[in-house]
Parts: C-alpha cells; sequence; structure tokens
C-alpha cells in the first residue's frame, strides 16, 4: 500500500488496546482497515483506477485512489469507528498537491499517475524532423551534442528524448536517448550545425530509483556515440 496518509488535526489521537470496555481493539480496526484499503484499491490495469478516497489526506493528489465503481462503504465506516476509540491509525500526509496525469495502476495498488516535471520525455526521434549526430561529449551532468540538419532560414528546436524509458541491463547499464527535432518547416536546405546542451540529472535519478544510492555508471548512446558517465 502506498505511503500516503491522514492527518488528523496534525497529531494521531492513541487509546490503550486493553482499555476499550469491550470495544475492538485498536488493533483489529487497523488490521481490518488495512485489508479492507487493499481490497478496494487492488488493481490489474490503469483503466481501473480513478475513485478518489477523499479524507485520506489533506487533500488533491495525496488523497488515496481506489477502483472505479467500488463500494466505499466499509472503509469509511472503519474511519468512523477508528475516530469514535480514538484510534491512531498510522495516516499521516505531506499536503503538497503534485501534478497528475490521470491515474495509475503501480504495484497492483491503485494511485495517481504522479507527473515529473524534470523528467526525460518518452519521445522519439521519428516523431521529429531528420538530423545527424556530428559529436557528444558529457561533462558532469552536461551533455553536450553537436548537430546538422537542412534547414537555415528558421529556428530550429530540440528535445532530449528517452524513448525506452528504461536500462538496458549490461555493465554498466545503458541509456539510449535519441533527439526529437522540429524544424518549424524550414523551407531552406543548406546544412547547419548546432551546439547544444542538455541536463542529465534526471537520468541520474532515474538510475537511483533503479538501482540505490551511492556512486552511479552507466553508458549513454545517443545517434552512433557512446558516452561512458559517472555520477
Amino acid at each position: 500500500m502506498n505511503p500516503i496518509f491522514f492527518l488528523l488535526a496534525g497529531c494521531a489521537l492513541v487509546v490503550d488496546d486493553d482499555d476499550t470496555d469491550g470495544l475492538r481493539t485498536c488493533a483489529q480496526v487497523h488490521a481490518d482497515f488495512v485489508a479492507e484499503a487493499a481490497r478496494i484499491r487492488s488493481c490489474t490495469d490503469d483503466a481501473q483506477c480513478g475513485l478518489v478516497l477523499t479524507g485520506t489526506s489533506c487533500g488533491c493528489t495525496r488523497d488515496w485512489v481506489a477502483r472505479r465503481g467500488v463500494d466505499t462503504a466499509g472503509f469509511y465506516a472503519l474511519i468512523d469507528e477508528a475516530l469514535g476509540l480514538g484510534c491512531d491509525l498510522g495516516l499521516t500526509s505531506t499536503c503538497d498537491c503534485p501534478e497528475a496525469e490521470g491515474f495509475d495502476c503501480a504495484g497492483g495498488t491503485c494511485t495517481w499517475d504522479y507527473v515529473d516535471p524534470d523528467a526525460l520525455p518518452a519521445c522519439r526521434a521519428d516523431d521529429g524532423d531528420p538530423y545527424t549526430v556530428e559529436g557528444a561529449s558529457i561533462a558532469g551532468s552536461l551533455l553536450a551534442v553537436t548537430v546538422s540538419a537542412s534547414g537555415g532560414c528558421a529556428e530550429h528546436d530540440w528535445t532530449l528524448c528517452w524513448p525506452d524509458q528504461s536500462f538496458a541491463e549490461s555493465s554498466p547499464v545503458q541509456a539510449r536517448l535519441e533527439l526529437l527535432h522540429d524544424d518549424h518547416d524550414d523551407p531552406c536546405d543548406a546544412i547547419i550545425t548546432e551546439d547544444l546542451v542538455f541536463d542529465l540529472a534526471p537520468l541520474a535519478r532515474a538510475w537511483h530509483e533503479a538501482y540505490g544510492t551511492g556512486p552511479g555508471s552507466m553508458v549513454v548512446v545517443i545517434g552512433d556515440e557512446r558516452l561512458a558517465w559517472s555520477f
């Protein structure tokens, strides 16, 4: 279950499980709550997800997400029971509202499909205009690429793409990058050369998410260039 939690007036109330005067214990309520949350949030496909469980965080895109059309009466009844007993369900929350593009089934659990504005996009060179990589190098986290293309009468736009969004397993792992080139229908046919610079920090973050903390290394492939990079 995702570590997104419910904030209750800035603190949690806890009662002694042994002092319930015949009522169910907090441990019992909590166990039932965890099981019910897992049931209504379980999924096998992104399209199943989309029911926002309001009140399970500070709000917005930190609220939990369940399957569409699922009956949530039992889930909210357990929250009410916990509040009545003064039980801590172990729910706290950050109160930011990260941007999301709909919903996701991640690891079998419904959640938000969060947007990472700094991530390298999954675009492809084939979706843009032709170009040639003339050379490339890496200094620190900066990728410098020299490209050539037909043009000369309009400004061209370039986007660094990570089409596969995954690393090819080798030693070290490899990331194949491409450039999405938009020549804005440049009518000229001179051969122009441009020197481009891109920040590879998002690629390093993706490596750490996949392989853990500490020093990392990979081979960055762009065009015919294969660049060893340590970070």
